[in-house]
């Protein structure tokens, strides 16, 4: 993670959940500032002052990430205050599952928000959508995972999805199993890279395989991956 002066980071749907996991772990890493996005503003403000290893500067923003002029004042206020953004993760988890095309709004309102506050920088950034797989149509977030690395590409964007749960599904069965392209790419950065180049949309992971863990791991630039969408049976210490 450390491959960055003073990065910054965002994560929505910071106040509990999957969100809120992220936000803790990231604390320690984002030190040119963290920025926390929910809607619950006392619950949000309560996970801020919570967190173990917070950075100097930590922002909470209150508004719906699925709210395209609220998004608008957000990246007024990160430009005026942080001058750019270098990690978001977009957290949804199952407590606050968003039914039909709430989900694919929101998380794409999420990178088109954060791309435009990260096509500026030299070194790009990276957005995780980090998901309760209950809380996802798989079919719908391979699509939508996709499209957001392929348009974020031009400004040197990445974008991926790790789905914490149980997820059933064919699709997944058909894919390498991630301990195995461990072994042959000898650690997790060269298998994350493995599936970048070779395109496998969807790797499920067993349970030893902690999801914040390759939250940072897609996070860093140490990982070329875009496009990709991780499934991790184990859920997070929330």
């Amino acid at each position: 993670m450390h491959t960055r002066l003073n990065p910054v980071a965002l994560v929505t749907g910071a106040a509990g959940g999957i969100g809120a996991a992220c936000a803790r772990s990231l604390a320690t890493y984002a030190s040119g500032g963290l920025i926390m996005v929910d809607s619950d503003e006392a619950a949000l403000s309560a996970t801020a002052d919570a967190l173990p290893s917070p950075p100097e500067r930590v922002s909470t923003l209150a508004f719906d990430a699925a709210d395209p002029e609220a998004w608008k004042r957000a990246q007024n206020f990160i430009r005026t205050q942080y001058g750019r953004l270098d990690w978001a993760v977009a957290g949804v988890d199952a407590e606050r599952r968003l039914e039909g095309a709430a989900l694919p709004r929101a998380t794409l309102g999420v990178a088109n928000a954060v791309t435009q506050l990260m096509k500026d920088n030299l070194q790009g950034g990276t957005v995780v959508l980090a998901l309760s797989a209950h809380a996802a149509k798989v079919d719908a977030l391979l699509q939508l995972v996709r499209v957001a690395a392929k348009e974020g590409a031009a400004h040197k964007v990445r974008v991926n999805a790790v789905l914490s749960g149980t997820v059933e599904s064919a699709l997944w069965r058909r894919d390498p199993d991630f301990t195995t392209l461990i072994g042959e790419a000898r650690d997790e950065i060269g298998a994350l890279n493995h599936i970048a180049a070779h395109s496998i949309p969807l790797v499920r992971c067993g349970a030893s395989q902690d999801i914040l863990r390759l939250v940072r791991l897609l996070l860093s630039d140490d990982s070329a991956v875009s496009g990709a969408t991780l499934a991790v049976d184990a859920s997070p210490p929330l």
